[in-house]
């Protein structure tokens, strides 16, 4: 699936699923700004609430908006209870030794034997707390000893990431709370960096224009209105080879 334009997937009277492109915002990160997706639905549908999550600039993918206070009420709370899930697809390069640690991470957790294959019953969860890292604090960093840090958010809990399957070298993820960079951050961890991503790479830089290879496929929630489960899909990121 290629698109670097917006579209609506659905839409009800309550809730719609939009498309993302790669480098657009998904909403204004201040007053001023414009051209965000949040922007760009609000243009096409009346009424508009808010979103229920965002994707990072690089990302893109599947999003939910919230049409009505009402409905974002309810999957507020559906979200806080774990039953909002999010799947992404990842396409990554196992990075050079001593990649994670030499950028000032911990050491990343042992968390599965070479030949163990993870499934949606059986995941792999990397799980963390984070707090902001470089300059202006625009990168995060996976932090396991939450005392150490008076940044950190701790009453939210840990934030975990389940990779539920892998396919040569695409990590399909699930959350079901996320944080600013979290499967980013969390992959380039555990040693596996996703492809072209500009901000967690341990020795080499992704070729210029070059797009994330991280896309929100699947969300998985409650219909406000009905009580019954939705679920919308779109094809997953595919191997490369390189």
């Amino acid at each position: 699936m290629e698109n670097n334009a917006p579209f609506i997937v659905d839409e009800t009277d309550n809730f719609a699923v939009v498309f993302k492109p790669p480098k657009m915002h998904s909403a204004p990160l201040k007053k001023k700004d414009g051209g965000t997706l949040l922007e760009w639905y609000a243009s096409q549908s009346s009424p508009v609430f808010d979103l229920m999550h965002r994707l990072d600039f690089e990302t893109h993918g599947l999003v939910l908006v919230a049409k009505n206070a009402k409905s974002y009420d309810f999957l507020k709370a559906l979200q806080e209870n774990g039953g909002f899930i999010k799947e992404y697809s990842a396409v990554c390069k196992k990075a050079d030794s001593g990649g994670s640690v030499s950028l000032g991470y911990p050491k990343p957790p042992n968390l599965y034997a070479e030949n163990y294959k993870p499934s949606i019953s059986e995941p792999l969860a990397i799980e963390s707390y984070f707090r902001p890292f470089g300059a202006g604090r625009k990168l995060v960093r996976p932090v396991t000893e939450i005392k150490k840090h008076r940044e950190i958010a701790a009453d939210r809990g840990l934030y975990v990431t389940e990779i539920i399957g892998i396919d040569r070298n695409v990590f399909t993820v699930r959350i079901k709370r996320g944080f600013r960079h979290q499967i980013r951050c969390h992959l380039c961890w555990i040693g596996f960096p996703i492809l072209n991503d500009p901000l967690y790479q341990s020795l080499h830089q992704p070729p210029v224009n070059s797009e994330l290879a991280l896309r929100s496929h699947a969300l998985l929630f409650i219909d406000p209105s009905t009580g019954k489960q939705k679920e919308y899909r779109i094809d997953p990121l595919e191997s490369l080879l390189f």
